[in-house]
């Protein structure tokens, strides 16, 4: 049988407001179920990869829902414990115009992820089968056994020589602006990170680097390869993007390893849904890590498939590979006959 990439991290209730309403507006929302782990193995899923979520759920109704629901994404249940009674959730208002989209948390301290430990995982049977293992820099934030768990699932893995991989995904409302915890921990969880996802933002903004480059792009060639250099890590990989008006952005995804970086083509593009386009860049990556392309094809699918994640709605991405690999070829799609 062959290996499993896996994730550690919550599942989350999203809870959407329809219609570019505000919460307070409306009287019903579209319930779905959502993180980091979920939409990152969903893609991986898509892409024909075998996947498993390493997660506690509650036990009860909401649980089984929550279990339901990531089975119909075809994602791995068979590393999810089952315990408490809460499940983290977050009310997802759009945005229009110049009013942002909000993400408004509740319950996830309480929630069964947050209140297991590390002990309360089956460490050797989860690694047993694995030669990857996905983790997010939320987990960091939230809580202390969140923390401490993602710390010892990824030294374990370490140990056994699986590719540890990590996304940032920096949060300062949830770090509550305190940096320096945030930095130690960030530190720690990079010195076991094989593959990492950050920009130049992390690296100034938590990691405390310098430049005096101006220009996003050059500030990330110059920040990249001493991260990469300092902890010891394989591949980092990112996007730059620019916000334009009419809800168009500008993205460019970038890929360092070996001591050289490669780019994507750059795309211009209207978002259809904000969330989860990080996600399919990063299972992008992911993929073609372990289908070992090569490094110009990784990060050109790689943006093509974050790209596609932001024009489907949900925040777990849905294209199969061969429309990835569509767009990668032709960046003027119109109907597909």
């Amino acid at each position: 049988m062959a290996n499993k990439v896996k994730a550690f991290g919550e599942v989350m209730m999203r809870l959407h407001v329809p219609g570019n309403k505000k919460l307070e507006q409306t009287r019903a929302l579209d319930m779905s179920f959502s993180g980091t782990g979920v939409n990152v193995l969903t893609a991986l899923g898509k892409y024909g990869n075998q996947t498993s979520l390493i997660t506690s759920l509650p036990d009860n109704n909401i649980g089984e829902a929550a279990l339901s629901y990531l089975q119909s994404l075809r994602v791995g249940v068979q590393d999810i414990r089952r315990d408490g009674d809460h499940i983290g959730m977050f009310f997802l208002e759009d945005g229009f115009d110049l009013r942002p989209s909000v993400v408004t948390y509740t319950n996830r301290e309480i929630s069964a992820f947050h209140q297991a430990v590390a002990s309360d995982y089956q460490m050797e049977r989860i690694l047993l089968d694995t030669d990857m293992v996905h983790f997010c820099g939320i987990g960091l934030a939230v809580s202390e056994n969140a923390r401490n768990t993602m710390f010892s699932i990824a030294e374990k893995a370490k140990e056994r020589g699986i590719l540890v991989v990590f996304d940032c995904n920096f949060r300062p409302k949830l770090w509550k602006n305190n940096i320096q915890r945030a930095r130690n921990d960030y530190q720690q969880m990079l010195q076991l990170s094989d593959v990492c996802f950050m920009t130049e933002k992390d690296a100034i903004h938590v990691l405390g680097y310098a430049t005096d480059e101006v220009e996003r792009k050059s500030q990330i060639q110059n920040l990249i390869p001493k991260v990469a250099e300092k902890y010891g890590i394989q591949t980092i990989a990112g996007t730059i993007r620019e916000q334009l008006q009419d809800n168009k952005h500008e993205i460019e995804g970038f890929l360092y390893t070996n001591a050289n970086f490669y780019f994507s083509k750059r795309y211009v593009f209207r978002i259809f849904d904000r969330i989860g386009g990080g996600d399919g860049f990063a299972s992008g990556i992911m993929h073609g890590l372990r289908q070992q392309f090569s490094k110009e094809d990784i990060i050109q699918f790689a943006m093509a498939a974050g790209i596609l994640a932001h024009t489907t709605y949900g925040d777990s991405p849905i294209s199969s590979d061969k429309e990835v690999w569509a767009l990668v070829s032709n960046h003027d799609p119109d109907i597909e006959r």
